[in-house]
């Protein structure tokens, strides 16, 4: 949207995220929106604003003790009892009735909330925690379309020039990640989709180029040395690492059709 057009008025009808998960940060806190999406059948995580003050209901710690503290006071007056708890999962009400988790980080000066209606049994609070930090492929989707895809400025002012451009990069990215991970599905190895966009000067154009030529026998030997330079070039660094810190921790993969 543009800097002057809210943000709300591009998201998503609440009756189309059934069986999905909405996650969003603090700027899409909006109670009103999160219980449209609860009562549609969906679920949602959301960063809540720090100045949020709903009435505590109840509270657990992370290893499902309840917290005598938090039971029937605002957030405001028990706020101070998070840093001793470390991680409280608290069931809150404001306009509406939801999940809340706190945690107060080491050297911040005030806590961070989140708010959720995943089910408590399925998704303790620190999972939910680490599920939030999935967020994160966003903002690298949007540097790898900005730095890798041209989708920044453009010098004109025909606006069905623009938006062709625009769809240009949008569809670059999706080519170069479906390429990138039949790949990792081919070769059974770990592709980082930073690097095959990265590397693109490398591979991407001389593929283009030899489909455009619509000849096979020109095609198929790019094809095969795209596989090779991809399962050299792009794979992710520290895959081990991953799996136990990072994105591939949570044992997703992409999906292919």
């Amino acid at each position: 949207s543009a800097d002057a057009v809210s943000e709300y008025d591009f998201l998503p009808n609440a009756d189309s995220l059934s069986k999905c998960l909405f996650m969003a940060d603090r700027g899409y806190f909006k109670l009103s929106y999160l219980d449209s999406i609860n009562k549609a059948d969906g679920c949602y995580l959301v960063r809540a604003k720090a100045t949020s003050n709903p009435l505590v209901l109840s509270g657990v710690n992370a290893n499902g003790k309840e917290l005598k503290r938090f039971k029937k006071a605002k957030l405001k007056d028990v706020k101070k009892h998070i840093r001793r708890s470390q991680l409280v999962d608290m069931d809150v009400e404001g306009k509406t009735a939801y999940r809340m988790i706190a945690s107060w980080p080491a050297g911040k000066s005030e806590p961070t909330y989140w708010a959720t209606n995943l089910p408590r049994d399925k998704y303790p609070s620190s999972a939910v925690i680490k599920l939030y930090s999935l967020r994160w492929q966003i903002e690298l989707l949007f540097k790898e379309w900005k730095s890798y895809n041209n989708l920044r400025k453009f010098s004109t002012t025909n606006a069905g020039i623009m938006e062709g451009l625009i769809w240009a990069s949008l569809l670059a990215l999706l080519v170069k990640r479906r390429i990138g991970f039949s790949i990792q599905k081919l070769m059974g190895i770990d592709i980082s989709s930073f690097m095959v966009a990265k590397n693109t000067q490398s591979w991407f154009y001389q593929l283009m180029e030899s489909i455009t030529h619509d000849s096979n026998s020109q095609t198929r030997p790019v094809w095969y040395w795209v596989i090779d330079y991809l399962s050299k070039y792009a794979k992710r660094a520290h895959p081990e690492r991953d799996r136990k810190t990072g994105r591939l921790r949570y044992g997703l993969v992409s999906l292919n059709p």
